[in-house]
Protein backbone atom coordinates (compact mmCIF):
# COMPACT_ATOMS: atom_id res chain seq x y z
CA UNK A 1 0.00 0.00 0.00
CA UNK A 2 2.56 2.45 1.11
CA UNK A 3 4.93 1.53 -2.09
CA UNK A 4 1.77 2.11 -4.37
CA UNK A 5 1.56 5.26 -2.60
CA UNK A 6 4.98 6.39 -3.25
CA UNK A 7 4.80 4.83 -6.89
CA UNK A 8 1.38 7.34 -7.58
CA UNK A 9 3.35 10.70 -6.21
CA UNK A 10 6.53 9.76 -8.22
CA UNK A 11 4.17 9.41 -10.93
CA UNK A 12 2.24 12.75 -10.56
CA UNK A 13 5.23 14.67 -9.36
CA UNK A 14 7.55 13.60 -12.63
CA UNK A 15 3.90 15.04 -14.56
CA UNK A 16 4.04 18.09 -12.89
CA UNK A 17 7.93 18.40 -14.04
CA UNK A 18 7.07 17.58 -17.23
CA UNK A 19 4.54 20.22 -17.56
CA UNK A 20 6.42 22.88 -15.94
CA UNK A 21 9.22 22.06 -18.15
CA UNK A 22 6.77 22.31 -21.40
CA UNK A 23 6.19 26.01 -20.20
CA UNK A 24 9.66 26.81 -19.86
CA UNK A 25 10.55 25.71 -23.21
CA UNK A 26 10.67 29.17 -25.20
CA UNK A 27 10.27 29.36 -28.97
CA UNK A 28 13.37 30.42 -30.99
CA UNK A 29 13.61 33.91 -32.05
CA UNK A 30 13.01 33.05 -36.11
CA UNK A 31 10.27 30.01 -36.48
CA UNK A 32 7.42 29.95 -38.98
CA UNK A 33 4.09 30.01 -36.84
CA UNK A 34 3.04 33.20 -37.30
CA UNK A 35 -0.27 34.77 -39.06
CA UNK A 36 -0.44 36.79 -41.70
CA UNK A 37 -3.60 39.64 -41.69
CA UNK A 38 -4.14 42.66 -43.67
CA UNK A 39 -6.68 45.41 -44.67
CA UNK A 40 -7.68 45.42 -47.31
CA UNK A 41 -7.06 42.14 -48.10
CA UNK A 42 -4.28 41.26 -50.22
CA UNK A 43 -4.03 37.79 -52.04
CA UNK A 44 -0.98 38.32 -53.22
CA UNK A 45 0.70 38.85 -49.59
CA UNK A 46 -1.55 36.30 -48.37
CA UNK A 47 -0.30 33.49 -51.12
CA UNK A 48 3.36 34.90 -50.54
CA UNK A 49 3.38 34.14 -46.60
CA UNK A 50 1.90 30.91 -46.99
CA UNK A 51 5.46 29.74 -47.30
CA UNK A 52 7.08 28.79 -43.78
CA UNK A 53 10.07 30.15 -44.90
CA UNK A 54 8.53 33.28 -45.92
CA UNK A 55 7.40 34.30 -43.35
CA UNK A 56 10.86 33.21 -41.10
CA UNK A 57 12.59 35.74 -43.37
CA UNK A 58 9.97 38.42 -42.46
CA UNK A 59 10.55 37.81 -38.79
CA UNK A 60 14.06 37.67 -38.71
CA UNK A 61 14.39 40.86 -40.71
CA UNK A 62 12.39 41.82 -38.19
CA UNK A 63 15.20 40.94 -35.71
CA UNK A 64 17.37 42.95 -37.31
CA UNK A 65 18.94 39.39 -39.01
CA UNK A 66 20.75 39.67 -42.74
CA UNK A 67 20.70 37.31 -44.98
CA UNK A 68 23.72 35.52 -44.43
CA UNK A 69 23.04 35.20 -40.32
CA UNK A 70 19.42 33.74 -41.81
CA UNK A 71 21.17 31.38 -43.81
CA UNK A 72 23.28 29.65 -41.10
CA UNK A 73 20.28 29.57 -38.39
CA UNK A 74 17.99 27.62 -40.32
CA UNK A 75 20.70 25.77 -42.05
CA UNK A 76 19.49 26.84 -45.68
CA UNK A 77 21.17 27.89 -48.79
CA UNK A 78 21.93 31.49 -48.92
CA UNK A 79 20.58 31.80 -52.26
CA UNK A 80 17.20 30.36 -51.56
CA UNK A 81 17.01 32.60 -48.71
CA UNK A 82 17.64 35.42 -51.33
CA UNK A 83 15.00 34.46 -53.50
CA UNK A 84 12.77 34.34 -50.96
CA UNK A 85 14.06 37.74 -49.64
CA UNK A 86 13.78 39.24 -53.34
CA UNK A 87 10.40 38.29 -53.76
CA UNK A 88 9.09 39.50 -50.25
CA UNK A 89 10.83 42.79 -50.85
CA UNK A 90 9.15 42.70 -54.75
CA UNK A 91 5.87 42.80 -52.64
CA UNK A 92 7.52 45.42 -50.29
CA UNK A 93 6.59 43.27 -47.40
CA UNK A 94 10.71 44.01 -46.46
CA UNK A 95 12.56 46.84 -47.77
CA UNK A 96 15.78 49.26 -47.07
CA UNK A 97 14.62 51.66 -44.46
CA UNK A 98 18.39 53.72 -43.19
CA UNK A 99 20.58 51.05 -44.78
CA UNK A 100 18.83 47.99 -43.22
CA UNK A 101 16.34 45.74 -45.05
CA UNK A 102 13.27 45.84 -42.24
CA UNK A 103 9.82 44.22 -41.94
CA UNK A 104 7.85 46.66 -43.41
CA UNK A 105 5.32 45.55 -40.90
CA UNK A 106 4.59 44.90 -37.36
CA UNK A 107 5.25 41.66 -36.03
CA UNK A 108 3.22 40.88 -32.93
CA UNK A 109 4.93 38.63 -30.93
CA UNK A 110 3.48 36.33 -27.97
CA UNK A 111 4.65 39.18 -24.96
CA UNK A 112 3.17 41.63 -27.34
CA UNK A 113 -0.46 40.46 -27.48
CA UNK A 114 0.12 39.78 -23.39
CA UNK A 115 0.60 43.47 -23.01
CA UNK A 116 -2.24 44.27 -25.85
CA UNK A 117 -5.21 41.89 -24.76
CA UNK A 118 -6.57 43.75 -21.78
CA UNK A 119 -6.54 47.06 -23.61
CA UNK A 120 -7.88 45.92 -27.02
CA UNK A 121 -10.70 43.92 -24.46
CA UNK A 122 -11.57 47.41 -23.45
CA UNK A 123 -11.80 48.97 -26.28
CA UNK A 124 -13.69 46.65 -28.45
CA UNK A 125 -16.32 46.53 -25.05
CA UNK A 126 -16.38 50.55 -25.54
CA UNK A 127 -16.62 50.52 -28.92
CA UNK A 128 -19.22 47.73 -29.47
CA UNK A 129 -21.33 49.60 -26.75
CA UNK A 130 -20.92 53.00 -29.20
CA UNK A 131 -22.24 50.98 -31.92
CA UNK A 132 -24.68 50.04 -30.19
CA UNK A 133 -25.78 53.78 -29.44
CA UNK A 134 -26.41 53.85 -32.44
CA UNK A 135 -28.33 50.21 -33.22
CA UNK A 136 -31.52 51.82 -33.65
CA UNK A 137 -30.59 54.56 -36.37
CA UNK A 138 -28.53 51.84 -38.40
CA UNK A 139 -31.78 49.33 -38.63
CA UNK A 140 -33.69 52.68 -39.89
CA UNK A 141 -31.00 52.51 -42.50
CA UNK A 142 -31.54 48.68 -43.40
CA UNK A 143 -35.35 48.55 -43.55
CA UNK A 144 -35.25 51.74 -45.48
CA UNK A 145 -33.57 49.78 -48.46
CA UNK A 146 -36.38 49.14 -50.78
CA UNK A 147 -33.42 47.21 -53.11
CA UNK A 148 -32.85 44.72 -50.55
CA UNK A 149 -36.42 44.21 -49.26
CA UNK A 150 -35.88 40.38 -50.10
CA UNK A 151 -32.60 40.22 -48.12
CA UNK A 152 -32.46 38.28 -44.66
CA UNK A 153 -32.44 41.18 -42.51
CA UNK A 154 -29.40 39.45 -40.44
CA UNK A 155 -27.37 39.27 -43.00
CA UNK A 156 -28.10 42.54 -44.40
CA UNK A 157 -27.40 43.94 -41.14
CA UNK A 158 -23.94 42.27 -41.18
CA UNK A 159 -22.96 43.49 -44.13
CA UNK A 160 -23.75 47.21 -43.17
CA UNK A 161 -22.24 47.04 -39.67
CA UNK A 162 -19.11 44.83 -40.60
CA UNK A 163 -18.49 45.36 -43.91
CA UNK A 164 -19.98 48.58 -44.49
CA UNK A 165 -19.26 50.51 -41.55
CA UNK A 166 -16.69 48.90 -39.26
CA UNK A 167 -13.79 47.91 -42.24
CA UNK A 168 -15.69 50.62 -44.58
CA UNK A 169 -16.26 53.69 -43.79
CA UNK A 170 -14.34 53.97 -40.62
CA UNK A 171 -11.43 53.13 -42.92
CA UNK A 172 -12.50 55.91 -45.56
CA UNK A 173 -12.84 58.57 -42.44
CA UNK A 174 -9.55 57.56 -40.59
CA UNK A 175 -7.96 57.98 -44.59
CA UNK A 176 -9.40 61.43 -44.69
CA UNK A 177 -8.64 62.21 -41.36
CA UNK A 178 -5.04 61.25 -41.43
CA UNK A 179 -3.57 61.81 -37.99
CA UNK A 180 -4.27 58.12 -36.79
CA UNK A 181 -3.99 56.02 -40.14
CA UNK A 182 -3.76 57.52 -43.53
CA UNK A 183 -3.84 55.50 -46.29
CA UNK A 184 -1.25 52.84 -46.56
CA UNK A 185 1.70 52.21 -48.28
CA UNK A 186 1.90 50.92 -51.82
CA UNK A 187 3.17 47.35 -52.19
CA UNK A 188 4.21 45.72 -55.07
CA UNK A 189 2.91 47.24 -58.51
CA UNK A 190 -0.01 49.50 -57.56
CA UNK A 191 -1.64 47.83 -54.23
CA UNK A 192 -1.88 49.29 -51.43
CA UNK A 193 -3.20 47.53 -48.20
CA UNK A 194 -1.63 47.03 -44.50
CA UNK A 195 0.27 43.93 -43.33
CA UNK A 196 0.90 42.13 -40.26
CA UNK A 197 2.25 38.89 -38.63
CA UNK A 198 1.07 37.50 -35.61
CA UNK A 199 2.53 35.03 -33.49
CA UNK A 200 1.01 31.77 -33.43
CA UNK A 201 -2.43 33.74 -32.79
CA UNK A 202 -4.69 32.89 -35.17
CA UNK A 203 -7.38 34.71 -33.76
CA UNK A 204 -5.43 38.04 -32.97
CA UNK A 205 -4.48 38.24 -36.26
CA UNK A 206 -8.24 38.75 -37.30
CA UNK A 207 -10.43 36.35 -39.19
CA UNK A 208 -12.08 38.80 -41.45
CA UNK A 209 -11.89 39.24 -45.48
CA UNK A 210 -12.66 42.32 -47.08
CA UNK A 211 -12.41 42.77 -50.84
CA UNK A 212 -13.70 45.44 -53.12
CA UNK A 213 -13.84 45.53 -56.91
CA UNK A 214 -15.28 47.82 -59.72
CA UNK A 215 -17.64 46.12 -61.74
CA UNK A 216 -20.14 47.81 -64.69
CA UNK A 217 -20.39 51.06 -62.69
CA UNK A 218 -21.29 49.39 -59.41
CA UNK A 219 -18.81 48.53 -56.31
CA UNK A 220 -18.71 44.72 -55.62
CA UNK A 221 -18.13 43.51 -52.07
CA UNK A 222 -16.95 40.42 -50.48
CA UNK A 223 -17.17 40.01 -46.61
CA UNK A 224 -16.63 37.10 -44.48
CA UNK A 225 -13.78 34.93 -43.71
CA UNK A 226 -12.76 33.36 -47.02
CA UNK A 227 -13.07 35.03 -50.22
CA UNK A 228 -15.04 34.26 -53.59
CA UNK A 229 -13.37 31.74 -56.23
CA UNK A 230 -15.35 33.34 -59.12
CA UNK A 231 -16.08 37.30 -59.49
CA UNK A 232 -19.53 37.68 -59.79
CA UNK A 233 -21.31 40.81 -61.59
CA UNK A 234 -24.06 42.88 -60.47
CA UNK A 235 -26.02 41.15 -63.04
CA UNK A 236 -25.23 37.54 -61.57
CA UNK A 237 -26.31 39.21 -58.05
CA UNK A 238 -30.32 40.50 -58.66
CA UNK A 239 -32.23 38.46 -56.78
CA UNK A 240 -30.33 36.31 -54.42
CA UNK A 241 -27.62 39.14 -53.10
CA UNK A 242 -27.65 42.72 -52.07
CA UNK A 243 -28.07 45.01 -54.96
CA UNK A 244 -28.41 48.59 -54.49
CA UNK A 245 -29.33 51.06 -57.23
CA UNK A 246 -28.49 54.79 -57.14
CA UNK A 247 -31.12 56.00 -55.05
CA UNK A 248 -30.07 53.49 -52.13
CA UNK A 249 -26.82 53.39 -53.08
CA UNK A 250 -27.00 57.36 -52.25
CA UNK A 251 -28.72 57.27 -49.20
CA UNK A 252 -26.19 53.99 -48.11
CA UNK A 253 -22.96 55.91 -48.13
CA UNK A 254 -24.38 59.04 -46.80
CA UNK A 255 -25.30 57.46 -43.39
CA UNK A 256 -22.34 55.60 -43.44
CA UNK A 257 -20.15 58.51 -43.90
CA UNK A 258 -21.96 60.80 -41.52
CA UNK A 259 -22.02 58.15 -38.87
CA UNK A 260 -18.55 57.55 -39.23
CA UNK A 261 -17.26 60.61 -39.54
CA UNK A 262 -19.58 62.64 -36.82
CA UNK A 263 -20.13 59.84 -34.67
CA UNK A 264 -17.95 57.22 -34.22
CA UNK A 265 -13.99 58.78 -35.64
CA UNK A 266 -14.46 60.81 -32.20
CA UNK A 267 -13.46 57.95 -30.14
CA UNK A 268 -10.53 57.02 -31.72
CA UNK A 269 -8.80 60.55 -31.64
CA UNK A 270 -10.03 61.09 -28.22
CA UNK A 271 -7.91 57.75 -27.41
CA UNK A 272 -4.94 58.83 -30.05
CA UNK A 273 -2.39 59.25 -27.15
CA UNK A 274 -3.07 56.38 -25.52
CA UNK A 275 -2.95 54.25 -28.82
CA UNK A 276 0.49 55.77 -29.36
CA UNK A 277 1.63 54.62 -26.09
CA UNK A 278 0.63 51.10 -26.25
CA UNK A 279 1.79 51.25 -30.39
CA UNK A 280 5.72 51.65 -28.44
CA UNK A 281 5.28 48.75 -26.40
CA UNK A 282 5.58 46.15 -28.62
CA UNK A 283 8.50 44.73 -29.95
CA UNK A 284 8.67 46.31 -33.37
CA UNK A 285 7.36 49.62 -32.17
CA UNK A 286 10.02 51.52 -32.73
CA UNK A 287 10.99 50.30 -36.70
CA UNK A 288 7.44 51.03 -37.37
CA UNK A 289 5.25 53.65 -38.16
CA UNK A 290 2.29 53.94 -35.64
CA UNK A 291 -0.45 53.46 -38.79
CA UNK A 292 0.79 49.59 -39.33
CA UNK A 293 0.25 49.35 -35.43
CA UNK A 294 -2.52 50.95 -35.63
CA UNK A 295 -4.04 48.86 -38.46
CA UNK A 296 -3.90 45.64 -36.79
CA UNK A 297 -4.83 47.04 -33.61
CA UNK A 298 -8.37 48.55 -34.82
CA UNK A 299 -8.49 45.34 -37.07
CA UNK A 300 -8.57 43.37 -34.01
CA UNK A 301 -11.41 45.74 -32.05
CA UNK A 302 -13.25 45.28 -35.49
CA UNK A 303 -13.29 41.78 -35.34
CA UNK A 304 -13.95 41.49 -31.43
CA UNK A 305 -17.03 43.67 -32.34
CA UNK A 306 -17.92 41.52 -35.15
CA UNK A 307 -18.08 38.76 -32.87
CA UNK A 308 -19.97 40.33 -29.96
CA UNK A 309 -22.81 41.12 -31.75
CA UNK A 310 -22.49 38.20 -33.85
CA UNK A 311 -23.06 35.85 -30.32
CA UNK A 312 -26.38 38.27 -29.26
CA UNK A 313 -27.30 37.57 -32.68
CA UNK A 314 -27.68 40.56 -34.16
CA UNK A 315 -26.17 40.24 -37.77
CA UNK A 316 -26.30 36.75 -39.23
CA UNK A 317 -22.40 35.93 -40.38
CA UNK A 318 -21.79 34.04 -43.38
CA UNK A 319 -21.24 30.29 -43.54
CA UNK A 320 -17.90 31.67 -45.69
CA UNK A 321 -18.64 34.88 -47.24
CA UNK A 322 -21.45 37.15 -48.87
CA UNK A 323 -20.92 39.71 -51.73
CA UNK A 324 -22.73 42.27 -52.38
CA UNK A 325 -22.77 45.61 -54.92
CA UNK A 326 -23.68 49.36 -54.44
CA UNK A 327 -23.95 51.39 -57.04
CA UNK A 328 -21.12 53.60 -57.82
CA UNK A 329 -20.67 57.69 -57.44
CA UNK A 330 -21.11 59.21 -61.08
CA UNK A 331 -18.06 60.60 -61.59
Amino acid sequence: MVRNFLVICLIFGLSASMVSAAKDVKKPTVHPDFQFGSYPWSRTAEALLKDDLAREVVVAYGQGWDVDKMAKTLKLPTDKVSAVSDRLEDERLIGRLDYDTQALMPIIRERDWERMKEPVHRHTQEFTQLILDNWKDIEGLVDSLKDAKAIPKGRLMYETVVSGILLGGMMDAFYEDKTIMPPPRRRGKSDRYYAWLVESNPEAAGKLRRELRESAGYRVVTIGTALADEKKNPDDMRGHDTVLETDDAVKYRKFIGVLTRDKLLPYFKNHRTEFIKLGGQISSGGDIAFAEFFAWYYNTIANGVTDTLAAEHRITPPEKYYTYAVKAPEQ
